[in-house]
């Protein structure tokens, strides 16, 4: 497991830095709303798609044993549902259009919507892969998908002047790569026999699942699909100016996503399909849920704390000056990172658990205190919006953590104990953090010059912190410095500090 983590992890994180490498070029070669545009149309179609598939891609890899009838069913269900999606957003295009009060809507979705069928034909390859752990093979077709769809396509359209089409396109390239590649490496025998029986079995699961992870995704991204009808308000159609407001929101909902982005992807392959493993084995996740908080807590805790401190500079340097209304409201809903990020730990639990129906209830509290907080919260203006999404989902953490406590019985001492690494660490990168932070404004540094020196030093001290003090990140099996790679811990620096965590 802890080979296919490393994989996936490598996977996850570059195509990650890949995208906000992209997405900062491309805001200085398309206008500024395009990423409100495309902001709405990707949070429709993501919410869409989860229904599009019914669940059956999780369905088969939680299933302990999956025959060929499983994986026939699978394929013609998601197949057929995904044209169907297809040729149903064809037709909800204007409509959408309209209800937003922007017509360039419409033939965006139009192409967009196309997904749903490429997507729907990579679902047993994409499953099975990820069943059998296959993580090295899944980062060569996550590769060929990002670098052809993103940096070849979209970068070389934006150049040529296609605004937001250059996005489009991109997609589409993206979403065709990743199916033919996912096929290339992962050739599925799929046969005519399909008998409904044993579909019936993957969407009783996928049922609870869809249910679930529909509600998720909505929680996550009614932000961007609410704020531009928000700031419409009782208007005919948004201003110039709320137009530029909206795609900040988006650029900043969008960074603040990205390590949310990253649990989650790995939630939904190693720690899902390993706690699918497990599920009958309550000791075992009651060490995976505490000491995956603990991991999370060490690199979220500190991060947040110095996006805090350094939100401006990172800003400029990736979309540009002209972005900078961006980092204010990055440095409000930072704050919600960390305890997103921490839910998806009691979402892969309870999917792995079957309890998905249980969960969906808290998912839908989760979903009406984000939209109470966005649409009360745009009054305020965007920081109000990020202030009512961070309150909401505070709140959705202590409901998750509710529900995954009672499924492993798991004491909340030990929980909130593996919050305790993060917060040392956390505290140690604010009082590093305000340093630097204080002397780059008094000798007035260039943004990129702070950013160096904060990169450089901040987290140096952090990891002089835990050579000094090892104990700090816990004892004994509570370490995480003992789940290093073993060609880590052959060395005699990382092999000597692991002993003084004993």
């Amino acid at each position: 497991m802890a080979t296919s983590f490393s994989w996936n992890t490598l996977t996850v994180v570059l195509q990650v830095v890949i995208q906000l490498a992209y997405t900062g070029l491309l805001a200085r070669l398309v206008a500024k709303d395009s990423f409100m545009l495309m902001g709405i149309v990707l949070g429709i179609m993501g919410f869409a798609e989860i229904f599009s598939q019914v669940g059956v891609g999780p369905a088969l890899i939680q299933r302990k044993e999956v025959n060929q009838q499983h994986v026939n069913g699978a394929f013609y269900i998601a197949v057929i549902l995904g044209l169907g999606f297809t040729l149903l957003f064809l037709g909800l295009a204007p409509a959408i259009a309209v209800f937003y009060e922007l017509p360039e809507l419409k033939p965006i979705i139009q192409v967009v919507c196309t997904s749903f069928l490429i997507s729907a034909i990579a679902v047993v390859p994409r499953s099975m892969m990820m069943k059998h752990m296959r993580f090295k093979t899944m980062f060569k077709a996550s590769m060929i998908s990002i670098i052809g769809g993103n940096l070849v396509v979209g970068l070389t359209l934006a150049y040529l002047q296609w605004d937001v089409w250059a996005y489009v396109w991109a997609l589409f390239a993206q979403n065709m790569l990743m199916t033919l590649a996912l096929w290339y490496y992962e050739p599925v025998r799929v046969t005519f026999q399909w008998e409904w029986k044993y579909t019936r079995e993957l969407i009783r699961y996928g049922a609870g699942s869809t249910l679930f992870n529909a509600l998720n995704y909505l929680a996550t991204k009614l932000d961007v699909l609410l704020v531009p009808r928000a700031l419409r308000a009782g208007q005919t159609e948004l201003s110039p100016e709320q137009r530029n407001m909206a795609s900040y929101f988006e650029r900043a909902s969008y960074a603040m996503t990205q390590p949310i982005t990253i649990m989650g992807k790995l939630s939904d392959s190693v720690l899902f399909s390993g706690m699918s493993r497990m599920q009958d084995d309550r000791e075992r996740l009651q060490k995976t849920v505490t000491l995956a908080t603990s991991m999370l807590g060490i690199v979220l805790i500190p991060t947040s704390v110095f996006m805090l401190f350094f939100a401006d500079e990172l800003i400029t340097l990736w979309l540009g000056i002209d972005y900078l209304e961006t980092a204010a409201i990055l440095k409000v809903l930072f704050l919600a990172v960390v305890f997103r990020s921490m839910s998806k730990l009691g979402d892969s639990l309870l999917r792995a658990k079957d309890a998905v129906f249980q969960g969906s209830f808290f998912k839908a509290i989760y979903v009406a205190l984000m939209a109470a907080g966005i649409w009360y919260g745009t009054a305020y203006g965007m920081k109000g919006t990020a202030t009512g999404i961070v309150l909401a989902t505070i709140t959705h953490y202590f409901m998750n953590m509710f529900m995954t406590t009672r499924l492993i019985e798991l004491r909340w001492g030990a929980l909130l104990g593996a919050w305790l690494p993060g917060i040392f660490l956390g505290s140690i990168c604010m009082a590093a953090g305000w340093t630097v932070h204080a002397l780059a404004f008094w000798l007035q540094l260039p943004a990129f010059i702070t950013l160096v020196i904060a990169v450089a030093i901040v987290p140096g001290i952090c990891v002089l912190g835990v050579i000094a003090f090892p104990r700090m990140l816990g004892r004994g099996s509570n370490n995480p410095l003992l789940y290093l790679p073993q060609r880590l811990k052959q060395i005699k620096f990382i092999g000597n500090l692991i002993s003084r965590t004993e």
